[in-house]
């Protein structure tokens, strides 16, 4: 029922980073996207996209931030992103949750004005049956139930299902903003949309606050508050994720020393990136390929066993089933 996402190539490995714009493939039927996610120590450095995004926590932890704000998500909280907001997650050790994404297609119909729409982020976890947060969950794990299911005509429930949720959203706190704000709002998210293409043309180099800001002819002063206005974060801190996420990801799919992987990436201060990796990832980097390589060779023993074991299977059946001759 799904496409992958750039976001869940990035979680197997893919080597396909996100620093800023995510391109989301949607389902071809339906034009959206559901799916559940098993991460680990899962860090989405900031990048934003078209589509409203929900993300209901099953288990574990995630801080998030949309733009200057941030929460601490908890088992049955949802947090709702809204297009064109830029975001960042980061789930602490293992963590489960649903991730839908809904795209403007859809958004059009909620509003004559969806542009100009801004739902509420947080819906905190309630036992109540009748609260807006104990409903959304209800038709998430709806949803997660059709989307299992494979009989004719069940994408129009779970369409249904989606819709439900719109309302739900729409009937809770949705906003209005107002024009003259949103033209400035857009004015200041091209800018630090274009700062975010920049790093991802020069992270193996060294980047300057200054030098990003005279790319944008703006001051360094007001892009440092212009760019933790929108992002929650500091530039140098976004920077350091970018490098982190490429390092991450080479480090797994590479044999190459930490030391060259670090040059590679533009990483220069080993302390500072060994804290941040180990608060990230919950381990040194050595100690993680070591784990991801005992992990993927205990998953080729497996299969290998459970081959061996389908064919033995097969082999003595063809033997039992085989029919006797008579002697001479």
């Amino acid at each position: 029922m799904h496409v992958k996402t750039r976001r869940e190539q990035e979680r197997e490995g893919a080597g396909v980073q996100q620093g800023e714009h995510e391109i989301i493939s949607d389902d071809g039927l339906m034009q959206l996207y559901f799916t559940q996610v098993d991460a680990s120590n899962e860090l989405l450095p900031a990048h934003w996209h078209e589509h409203l995004e929900m993300i209901c926590m099953q288990h574990g932890a995630m801080t998030a931030y949309i733009n200057e704000t941030s929460y601490e998500l908890q088992q049955g909280d949802i947090l709702v992103v809204n297009p064109r907001d830029i975001h960042y997650t980061h789930v602490h050790g293992d963590g489960h949750y649903y991730l839908l994404q809904i795209p403007p297609e859809h958004l059009k119909r909620v509003s004559e004005d969806w542009r100009g729409l801004h739902f509420g982020e947080y819906v905190p976890y309630s036992e109540e049956t009748a609260s807006v947060n104990c409903r959304m969950s209800q038709k998430l794990e709806e949803m997660k139930c059709l989307q299992e299911q494979a009989a004719d005509g069940t994408h129009l429930l779970f369409l249904a299902a989606v819709y439900k949720l719109l309302y739900l959203l729409y009937t809770k706190d949705a906003a209005t903003v107002d024009h003259v704000l949103r033209h400035r709002s857009r004015r200041d998210f091209e800018r630090i949309e274009q700062s975010m293409q920049y790093v991802k043309r020069n992270y193996t180099n060294p980047i300057t606050l200054k030098e990003t800001a005279d790319e944008l002819s703006l001051t360094p002063e007001y892009f440092c508050r212009l760019f933790k206005k929108y992002t929650g974060q500091t530039f140098l801190t976004y920077v350091n994720q970018i490098r982190l996420q490429y390092f991450h990801s080479d480090l797994l799919q590479t044999d190459e020393s930490i030391t060259y992987l670090m040059n590679k990436n533009g990483i220069t201060n080993y302390k500072v990136f060994l804290r941040s990796f180990k608060e990230a990832y919950g381990m040194p980097p050595g100690q993680l390929r070591k784990k991801q390589r005992e992990v993927r060779d205990a998953g080729a023993i497996s299969a290998r066993s459970a081959s061996s074991s389908g064919n033995d299977s097969k082999t003595e059946t063809e033997r039992t089933s085989k029919p006797r001759t008579p002697d001479n």
